[in-house]
């Protein structure tokens, strides 16, 4: 499979994955802990980068944005069904703690903030492999030098 076909799926997945986590982590955040809602959010990001750092520059950016910027949208469209959802079973099951819109503004903000990790850990991966890549040519050439060194031949 070429990288671009691999990038597309894994933004398919992950941004129809964005669109249920998102909306369940926010019902987290606002009945269970906020710290672990943003970790797990954390978590899904860090996923997602190391998935598309297995590709190409290319095709991997092009697959993160998408995935970013799609799962903006598709989280509001799954929050508009899961929330009300949650809300009623936590109702029927304990009480139910509403956030003011400022806090929501603030979970939906760090989600998607967070979602950007992806990036950083594509470089992050994609510099520590070029960098592996270096030193290993590096000793390559040490260990030619060394043994050119020693030989005995005059030219």
């Amino acid at each position: 499979m070429k990288d671009l076909d691999r990038a597309m799926k894994y933004f398919i997945g992950f941004a129809l994955g964005s669109a249920v986590a998102l909306p369940l982590l926010g019902e987290v955040y606002a009945n269970i802990s906020k710290g672990i809602a943003l970790f797990l959010a954390a978590a899904w990001a860090v996923w997602a980068g190391v998935k598309f750092s297995s590709l190409s520059l290319k095709s991997a950016m092009l697959g993160v944005t998408s995935y970013v910027f799609s799962s903006v949208i598709l989280s509001f469209i799954g929050y508009l069904a899961i929330h009300p959802a949650v809300r009623r079973w936590i109702e029927g099951h304990s009480v139910y703690f509403e956030l003011s819109l400022s806090e929501w503004a603030r979970y939906w903000g760090s989600a998607f903030l967070l979602l950007l990790i992806s990036y950083v850990v594509y470089f992050a991966r994609f510099g520590l492999s070029k960098a592996a890549g270096k030193l290993r040519s590096d000793s390559e050439k040490t260990a030619s030098a060394i043994e050119n060194a020693f030989e005995d031949d005059d030219k």
